[in-house]
């Protein structure tokens, strides 16, 4: 497993990652009905695994499922306190990872555990304006909408938890991906640092320009398979 490099949906991103606020503003809305969101192998092509997001009130929930419909991981998100800082916990049966972050006054408390057969561990991290936690990615694109389309970039520190710190990333518009949906505007989620650069590719995220939604996330998965491995995944939403 290669840790370092697991963001999000990132950790977006990057989630898994991720926030579906389903109005044309900043805010956290109640969704009625599941957001479904495929992922697909980029190497093969394969189905790896499904996430069925719900929203009530300023939590979210998100349910993992194997391509057959098997529920392997559960993950429970809470925008209360702040949403692109958001307090989060994820389970995964898979291999028996646990992740938590939740917020104390001015600081984050980081709990990991990479695996059942290995002990949790917890640190304590100080909040920052640019700091950037799981989904909430999702809510900061929307805040800064007009900036990030007239070619703004921003410099984001990413929460990783399985290593307990934040890492540089600069996140700005960039150009979409082949087969990405007509009408949509994208952005990309690229590392600052130069040795993070050699072993990852940017995270690339795709939003209907018209309504602001999520409708594709390509990069490395913030959900481990069953060896523990972080796979590089095309994942694209589906609305009712």
């Amino acid at each position: 497993m290669n840790p370092l490099f697991t963001l999000a949906s990132a950790y977006l991103v990057l989630s898994s990652a991720m926030s579906f606020a389903e109005q044309n503003d900043s805010s956290i809305h109640s969704t009625p009905y599941a957001v479904i969101g495929k992922a697909y192998s980029l190497k093969s092509g394969e189905l790896l695994y499904q996430e069925i997001h719900r929203t009530k009130e300023s939590m979210r929930t998100v349910t993992y499922m194997e391509a057959d419909g098997t529920v392997f991981a559960n993950k429970s998100i809470n925008y209360a306190l702040s949403s692109h800082q958001p307090s989060f916990e994820q389970t995964n049966d898979r291999n028996g990872e646990f992740i938590k972050v939740i917020q104390q006054g001015k600081d984050i408390l980081i709990t990991y555990k990479a695996s059942r057969d290995e002990a949790d561990s917890t640190k304590q991290l100080t909040l920052t304006p640019n700091m950037i936690i799981d989904a909430g990615f999702d809510p900061f694109i929307k805040e800064h909408w007009q900036p990030l389309l007239e070619g703004e970039k921003f410099d984001l520190d990413y929460v990783v938890p399985s290593k307990k710190t934040t890492f540089g990333f600069r996140f700005g518009l960039d150009k979409c991906l082949e087969n990405t949906k007509d009408g949509s505007v994208c952005f990309s989620l690229s590392p600052t640092s130069w040795l993070v650069k050699m072993a990852v590719d940017p995270i690339v995220v795709a939003y209907e320009e018209n309504t602001k939604r999520l409708v594709r996330f390509t990069g490395r998965a913030n959900i481990s398979n069953a060896k523990g491995k972080y796979e590089n995944v095309d994942i694209r939403y589906q609305y009712p």
